[in-house]
């Protein structure tokens, strides 16, 4: 049976996540064992709890059609405050026969070591499935949904016939169409746009998104997994098409001003009957026997199109916060929040330490909200907050709630308030600032058991005299311990001065190597300061993997004299501490981490975008010009 399928192949972008330390762990597995011959199976390589995946390389697929892939997936799981991360690649295969075949092992390395993965073995029957909207598929990825079933039933072959003289582009061009809709074309910065991309069709076609569109100035959320390949009918101009949602996301501006909306396009190759092949029975005939006749066709029958479809470029118009009453709290929050404060208890000692919770609840931009300030009293030496985020990334805008655990000393026992935690917003409805703030907590601190000192007790009662007789008459023992305890103490002393020195001579030592280790590294970086990318640029027409390389490098390089931090302890989570030390605005630092993970994604897959080399090119050189506004 000839089998139509639409697929489309997107990447999911996540921010990378700190990854607990476990096992690294590389596998292979089907989403079933066994498929008939007419199924699709999907086949997935995955990179567990790997700090860094250099690359993923797939067997061969011999006995198999790729319709899909490689789609690259990514995420993360949180068990008892331990976060484990994933990469995999995924394929979408036919078989090409029935039999029974072995997939091999796939190759990866990640942290330096190469990893194989174990081999999959699938049985594939000589039976149909059957392959309806209502049937189960349970190998099938589109959940036994044929993507390309036809969009008026009644007149299954009409719209893909070919009479003559009928111009096959403008016929791509009338049933065939890709269409750009938002839920609003202006808004604030931090306010949420929904942007979704769809496919309308009426023909039968094998689909591939060819270029996926980026969205420059903005912090982007998936709204759909790219294996989703449900559809609905609609209505336009009074014809009914099959719809296919190509992307939908949530997109918070980052910046003020007009931003464009980059076109999705999609290559299609798309099937024509001849008419005077096409089957001429009643239309009611069953969809299974339709699909007979037509593989029964021969080829001259058949006339194929290759057509490349876009959307129309669209944009938006950003407004900029206003800048009148601005709060002191405000550090770019959007939307609609609450903030409350619990202490984890309300009475304890010196010796323990405090823990106060703040929770952030709300709607709006919370995947960029800033810990709020605490101002501590006197005395108080409080910790590096940790923060958890409770995020339903779905729901629009981003709803949920980020936690925000303090912890704290209190030098001195005594009755304490911390004073109210303000934090504020911007209400984009209402066009307006506003501030939520908790309540003063009241607490209770008593002397701990540590703190106290050691009693002196000395006896003056008459008859005290009889310790000196005593002591008088066993002189000669009391003068011999003083003397052992002497000679001992003169040992300590002199082994402690020894090993001090050794200590001081190695601590110096490891100073000199330190500091000649910083000069290189200074010496090399003043080399390379006058064009961080010169060596990038000339890489853009050479090999697609040594030039993200090199990019990650170069800007890693940069980074790493701007914010002055050694190269090779680089990473995300100490380049947005120092960014926040000097008081670089939010939105710069998103869009340098929406940076670093696009560059990190090409150098993670095994297949890097040669299309994608000058915007990444262009948006690094961008970022570097941007940050050198900000003085050190």
């Amino acid at each position: 049976m000839r089998s139509f399928l639409h697929k489309i192949t997107l990447l999911l972008l996540f921010s990378a996540a700190r990854v607990a330390v476990a096992q690294v762990k590389f596998s292979a597995g089907v989403s079933a064992p066994q498929i008939s011959k007419n199924e699709l199976v999907q086949i997935k390589f995955t990179v567990e709890n790997a700090r860094e995946v250099e690359h993923i390389t797939p067997p061969a697929f011999k006995n198999f059609t790729v319709v899909s892939g490689p789609n690259q997936e990514s995420g993360m799981t949180m068990v008892n405050g331990d976060v484990k991360q994933f990469i995999a690649l995924s394929y979408v295969l036919q078989p090409k026969s029935p039999g029974n075949f072995t997939i091999g092992a796939a190759t990866a390395k990640a942290d330096g070591k190469e990893l194989r993965s174990n081999a999959v073995s699938i049985q594939v029957s000589n039976t149909l499935a059957a392959n309806n909207s209502g049937g189960s598929s349970f190998s099938s990825p589109f959940g036994g949904m044929d993507p390309f079933a036809d969009a008026a039933p009644e007149a299954p072959f009409r719209d893909n016939i070919l009479k003559k003289g009928e111009n096959a582009a403008d016929k791509v061009n009338k049933n065939m169409f890709i269409k750009l809709e938002l839920d609003k074309t202006s808004c604030y910065i931090g306010e949420p746009v929904i942007a979704t991309y769809k496919l309308y069709t009426r023909l039968k076609s094998e689909s591939n998104l060819v270029k996926n569109p980026s969205f420059n100035g903005f912090s982007v959320i998936d709204l759909q997994r790219p294996d989703n390949m449900t559809y609905k009918r609609e209505k336009v101009n009074g014809r009914e098409y099959n719809v296919y949602v190509i992307r939908k996301a949530q997109l918070y501006p980052l910046q003020s001003g007009k931003l464009d909306l980059e076109p999705a396009e999609i290559e299609n190759n798309v099937s024509f009957i001849k008419e005077e092949y096409a089957n001429r029975q009643n239309n009611l005939m069953s969809d299974v026997f339709r699909e007979f006749e037509e593989a029964t066709i021969p080829a001259e029958g058949m006339e194929n199109h290759k057509v490349t479809l876009q959307s129309q470029p669209a944009s938006v118009m950003v407004k900029p916060l206003p800048e009148a009453n601005v709060p002191a709290a405000f550090k770019g929050a959007v939307g609609n929040f609450s903030i409350e404060a619990v202490l984890e208890k309300n009475n304890f000692t010196t010796d323990d330490a405090g823990k106060l919770r703040i929770i952030i609840s709300g709607q709006g931009n919370l995947q960029l909200v800033n810990n709020p300030e605490i101002q501590w009293p006197k005395g108080f030496e409080a910790f590096e907050p940790s923060a958890t985020d409770d995020f339903l990334k779905t729901s629009v805008p981003v709803s949920g709630r980020k936690i925000i655990d303090y912890s704290f000393t209190v030098e001195a026992p005594g009755s304490y308030t911390l004073p109210a935690v303000k934090f504020s917003y911007f209400d984009a409805k209402e066009g307006k600032y506003k501030t939520d703030s908790t309540k003063p907590i009241s607490f209770t601190v008593a002397k701990g058991t540590g703190k106290k000192a050691t009693a002196i007790v000395t006896d003056t009662k008459p008859g005290s005299d009889n310790f000196l007789n005593k002591f008088i008459s066993n002189r000669r023992w009391v003068i011999s311990t003083v003397a052992v305890l002497i000679i001992c103490g003169l040992l300590f002393w002199v082994k402690r001065d020894t090993k001090k020195e050794a200590v001081m001579a190695e601590e110096k030592a490891k100073a000199d190597a330190v500091k000649a280790e910083e000069q290189k590294i200074a010496a090399s970086l003043i080399v390379e300061e006058k064009n961080w990318l010169e060596k990038a640029n000339e890489l853009l027409t050479a090999d697609s993997t040594a030039f993200y390389i090199e990019l990650n490098f170069a800007l890693k390089s940069y980074l790493s004299k701007k914010l002055q931090l050694p190269v090779e302890t680089i990473n995300k989570k100490n380049i947005n501490e120092e960014l926040d030390k000097k008081n670089i605005a939010v939105a710069t630092t998103v869009q340098l981490q929406q940076l670093m993970n696009d560059i990190e994604l090409q150098l993670y897959t095994p297949f890097p975008e040669k299309e994608k080399m000058q915007e990444l090119y262009d948006s690094t050189a961008a970022i570097i010009q941007l940050l050198d506004t900000y003085k050190n």
